[in-house]
Formats: structure tokens, sequence, C-alpha cells
């Protein structure tokens, strides 16, 4: 099956897309680094941005694997109270903006009849503050936030509160992911996923995905010669 048909068939099987928010929706990650980066750098230690990508964003590690890695020693639910005014401080700014890609995906998906939502692992404040001053809130019936859950991707509880929430079961729902915690998160939550690439992981053995995909882009493109 080539790479347009099996988008057709996702579409069709699935009543609700539940995307992830940061780097999938938003351009956020260079904000939640630099966040971090402030605080660590306050305790002597400084940050590499190519491991952040793929310790903290794809793989889902965050602050305590950053501790661990290094020996630092530091209290890491202490070094988020910091870094989180700081984020949100971006957040409500507007300096956060959608990809292009993404406002053009999330209208494709529209058309073609399917229910929106936003499961992250960010606050659920912060998202709707970037998607407030983007003016999309309201395209999104549902958006579940870390502070939903007891256990954040990529545990499955995040998908399946958003499932809860939109009245369907999981296998009806179809997620867009870009990190490996997010997959582990919608498959074993029992969904459909769409699998982002990125600089970071295109290279990488991620699997699980049911579709694999370059680049937003690509998305793109393939749901507009889907949805004419």
């Amino acid at each position: 099956m080539n790479t347009r048909d099996a988008l057709r068939r996702l579409i069709e099987s699935n009543t609700a897309v539940i995307f992830d928010f940061d780097n999938v929706i938003v351009d956020s990650e260079p904000y939640h680094f630099e966040a971090y980066s402030r605080v660590f750098a306050k305790a002597g230690h400084t940050l590499d941005r190519a491991e952040y990508w793929l310790e903290w964003t794809s793989r889902g590690g965050g602050a305590e694997s950053e501790i661990r890695r290094y020996n630092l020693g530091l209290d890491p639910a202490a070094l988020r109270a910091e870094k989180d005014p700081i984020y949100s401080a971006f957040c409500s700014s507007g300096a956060i903006k959608p990809f292009a890609e993404a406002i053009a995906v999330i209208e494709a998906f529209e058309k073609a009849g399917l229910v929106l939502a936003i499961a992250s692992g960010s606050y659920e404040r912060d998202i709707r503050a970037i998607l407030s001053a983007n003016g999309i809130e309201h395209r999104f019936g549902v958006i579940v936030g870390k502070d939903h859950v007891k256990r954040t991707k990529p545990y499955p509880e995040t998908y399946l509160v958003a499932a809860e929430r939109l009245g369907l079961p999981p296998e009806r729902c179809l997620a867009i992911e870009d990190a490996e915690k997010g997959v582990t998160s919608a498959k074993e939550a029992g969904m459909s996923v769409i699998l982002i690439e990125t600089e970071i992981t295109k290279d990488l053995e991620l699997g699980g995905a049911d579709l694999m995909l370059s680049s937003l882009a690509e998305l793109r493109d393939l749901l507009k010669d889907l949805t004419v």
C-alpha cells in the first residue's frame, strides 16, 4: 500500500485526530530549551541543544535524565518550579508561533470531517495561551495537558483521557506525533499513529507508528490531494 492510500485508510477508519502539541503544532521546543537553559545555568550546568532534543524531547527523559547523566545532585522538581514561569511568560507573550504547515494540516483534517484534540506533555494553561495568542484555540474541542494526568507520556493516560473527553473509543482516534515517547503513549492507548520525523528522529528506529512521514509539509501535501 502506498503512502497516500495508507493515509486515506487512516482517515476513513477514525473519527478524531489527536495532536501532540510541542514541535507538531507549534515551534515551542526552543522556548522550553531556553527556559531550562536559564535555570540550569544558574546551577552551573550548560545544556547541549542536540542532546536536549534527543534525550528530553524525543525520549522524554526530562530534567531527571539530565541530572542522572551528569551526576548534578539537583532537585528536578525545584528546577521545574523555576522553569515553568519563564516558559509561561513566553507562551502569553505571543512569541511562540504555529507552523504554517500545521495550520494547513488542521484545516484539511477539519475539511475531512474529523474532530480535533490535543494531548500534550505541557500544561493546559500554556497550550491555551499559545493557541489563544494565535487565534486557533477554537479549533480544538478537547485539550489535555500534563496537569490532567498522573503519568505523562510515554504512559498512555494522556491519550486515554483525551479519547474519553471526546466520547470516543481510542481505536477511533488517530494520533499525530513526533517523538518516541508519544508514539509509545498513543499505541499503548490503542490508537493509530502518524509519526512526523524531525532532524533528530529521522535516523532513529522508533517503530510502532502506522505511518511515518518525513515532515509536516509531506502530510499537508498528502492531505491536500485527499481532501480537494
